[in-house]
């Protein structure tokens, strides 16, 4: 297993003044799986203080020192902090996530055994430790809760949802075990946050294998989304598997429940960008889209062109027979070809004060007819001639109100 080198740095630096020390969890997982590891976590038997005094020198944090973790930075990259935990054990969660005492022990294999599932919970230093046989499952692909399953998922009922994510990332099998006391335990999740639940379950969503594990403990999913309660995910579940970009595959999975999606976003704390962008394309989802050009620039006048693509894509991904190429290009071409935007219109409100226009609604109505004629094609976005065609629209504005006044 090959280490960056700044972790490498942090393993010889604890050895040298007599402690253990070694790389856990995922990183050695994904490194077994042939994966890059996104991140490193470092366990060791020295104490918190003592790991401050290994570093002494070294920029270092106590983001977690209750529980053991100290961060250090110890190569050039400040935006890599190297979390380094010592080896504990846990007893007795007091909120279904945070134990009520955590006991700093001096053996790994204690500290291994107190984790969530055999494959997390391998370690590595010059060689590979497995306590829990999370070697054998990783070749098997099976995902297996650390000794007693109900006990693991009572400890923290978001390792449920885990289970999920990892099948669903690693295309394994959820130990038979382990899914039982997932599915007995499921409602334990309505304790858990909303953020922690969005977090893991966004996670879920974004990988390959997220249709094959929600329809297998969909009763799990509707513990969190109850207004799925008697609708039928399929139509969503099968859509999925034509969806690559996560936007799309969580717009995808609220469509069969599209008038309560935006309280569901809401209820799990969603962004306001990501709740924006999804309820575009759950409300919008039925809207025909037509390859006619006035329909494609009364719709770029209204949407944006990005947005519009998007529905194109999860329109095609429910119903592959609407999907339609030459249209996307069209869309792309009538967007990046004219202007559909007042803040890329070559005039503005001071110019037409500058041509007499009256102060209020008129400037803004001008503007709007201006662009809407920018954007049928029949006005180029050039300044003189959008300056010459004001100045025609305020002479109708003249004409019609005199001859209102002669009446």
């Amino acid at each position: 297993m090959k280490l960056p080198s700044y972790v490498r740095k942090a393993l010889e630096k604890l050895e040298s003044k007599g402690y253990e020390a070694y790389v856990v969890g995922g990183a050695v997982r994904d490194s077994l799986l042939n994966k890059k590891p996104n991140d490193y976590d470092v366990s060791t038997n020295a104490l918190p203080e003592e790991v401050k005094e290994v570093f002494a020198g070294y920029p270092v944090f106590d983001t977690g020192i209750k529980h053991g973790t100290v961060s250090v930075i110890i190569g050039r990259d400040k935006r890599k902090p190297l979390e380094i935990t010592t080896y504990r054990c846990e007893a007795d969660y007091e909120d279904f996530r945070h134990p009520k005492t955590v006991m700093f022990v001096r053996d790994l294999e204690t500290d291994l055994k107190r984790r969530d599932f055999t494959i997390n919970a391998l370690a590595y230093n010059k060689e590979i430790i497995d306590k829990v046989g999370g070697i054998d499952d990783l070749k098997t692909g099976i995902i297996r809760a650390i000794g007693n399953p109900t006990e693991r998922f009572t400890e923290d009922p978001l390792r449920i949802l885990r289970a999920l994510r990892f099948a669903a990332e690693l295309g394994f099998e959820i130990e038979s075990g382990t899914a039982a006391a997932a599915r007995a335990h499921a409602g334990l999740i309505a304790k858990v946050s909303a953020e922690r639940i969005n977090a893991e379950f966004s996670k879920l969503l974004s990988f390959p294998g997220a249709a094959t594990v929600i329809r297998e403990f969909f009763p799990i999913i509707r513990v969190f989304i109850p207004e799925y309660e008697g609708v039928d995910p399929e139509p969503a579940l099968l859509a999925l598997d034509n969806l690559e970009a996560f936007p799309l595959r969580l717009a995808a999975f609220f469509i069969p429940i599209a008038p309560k999606a935006d309280a569901v976003l809401r209820r799990l704390k969603y962004s306001l960008a990501q709740i924006r962008k999804t309820t575009f394309l759950v409300e919008h989802f039925t809207m025909p889209i037509r390859a006619r050009e006035e329909e494609l620039v009364a719709l770029l006048l209204k949407h944006d062109c990005a947005d519009l693509l998007d529905l194109l894509t999860l329109q095609a991904a429910f119903d592959p027979s609407t999907d339609d190429p030459k249209m996307r290009e069209e869309l792309k071409r009538l967007w990046e070809s004219r202007c559909f935007r007042l803040r890329d219109l070559k005039i503005g409100g001071r110019d037409l004060l500058a041509l007499g226009f009256p102060e209020g609604m008129r400037v803004r109505q001008t503007l709007e007819r201006l662009l809407g004629e920018v954007a049928r094609g029949i006005l180029p976005n050039h300044r003189e001639e959008l300056v010459r065609r004001a100045g025609e629209i305020k002479k109708e504005d003249e004409d019609g109100l005199s001859t209102k006044t002669s009446i």
